[in-house]
């Protein structure tokens, strides 16, 4: 009796597997019992699955977010640190050029100046002029010399009473006594009518001694324009056959090219 109770459900195992090997009548009960045990099964694992996308999105999604309005934080952070370095970059220019000019008003003696500002630089081919933003009301009058903190810029020719306008030493229609720093040869100075910053000195005799790289300072001499200030550099001289003059040419020693501040010379 205990052997057929043992082996009992062994037999019916072995008769429903060979019956479902050889015959599909199982079929239909292995569906419905898949279907009663796995449905269930299957809804808690992918609502779990859901559950878990949603949270990781969520997450995901909140720290796009964070991540992005950090970023915006950041970036005008550093536009704004950016611009304050400029400015702080633009204040520390500004002081070392208002000491060179300082420096070169110590170098002159026994003068008055007038710190202006340069509003315009005009250089066309015919034309050299620049504008600052004082005039006669601040005392300024034609005639006066501007200086940069190299040398010689120019001379007043107008003058409004808030703003006034130089004329460059580079100018084709300014005309400067100038002198020999190294030896006192005389001539005259002329802008050239040229895109470039150049001079020429004129009647200067052939036979005169003028060498590359001496400095012209001007001449009070046939002139208002003071004596004494540096105006050009020789870069080029030369002799031509039956000419009694020679060809020199000058680089200003004030170039435009950076000029923010000027001092106005007068007499005191």
């Amino acid at each position: 009796m205990q052997f057929i109770k043992l082996f009992t459900p062994i037999f019916i195992a072995i008769f429903l597997i060979l019956s479902d090997y050889k015959y599909d009548a199982l079929d239909d009960i292995k569906q419905s019992i898949n279907t009663l045990i796995k449905t269930p099964i299957n809804f808690i694992v992918n609502q779990s699955s859901d559950l878990y996308q949603w949270i990781g999105q969520q997450g995901s999604t909140e720290t796009k977010n964070t991540l992005r309005k950090r970023n915006n934080y950041l970036t005008n952070q550093i536009i704004e640190l950016k611009t304050k370095l400029q400015a702080q970059e633009s204040l520390e220019l500004t002081n070392k050029k208002l000491t060179r000019l300082l420096d070169v008003s110590y170098t002159v003696k026994e003068k008055k100046f007038t710190l202006v500002r340069v509003s315009n630089i005009s250089q066309s081919r015919l034309k050299k002029q620049i504008t600052i933003n004082k005039g006669s009301d601040n005392g300024l009058k034609i005639g006066q010399v501007a200086l940069g903190t190299e040398g010689v810029v120019g001379q007043i020719t107008q003058v409004t009473p808030r703003h006034s306008t130089i004329l460059m030493v580079t100018d084709p229609t300014q005309h400067i006594p100038v002198q020999n720093k190294r030896n006192g040869v005389r001539g005259i100075s002329k802008g050239l009518a040229s895109n470039q910053e150049r001079l020429n000195v004129n009647f200067i005799e052939s036979h005169l001694d003028v060498a590359l790289g001496d400095i012209f300072l001007s001449s009070a001499v046939g002139s208002k324009f003071p004596a004494g200030y540096l105006v050009g550099e020789v870069t080029h001289v030369e002799k031509h056959v039956n000419d009694p003059f020679l060809h020199i040419q000058l680089t200003p020693i004030q170039s435009a090219s950076q000029l923010d501040f000027l001092l106005i010379v007068s007499e005191q």
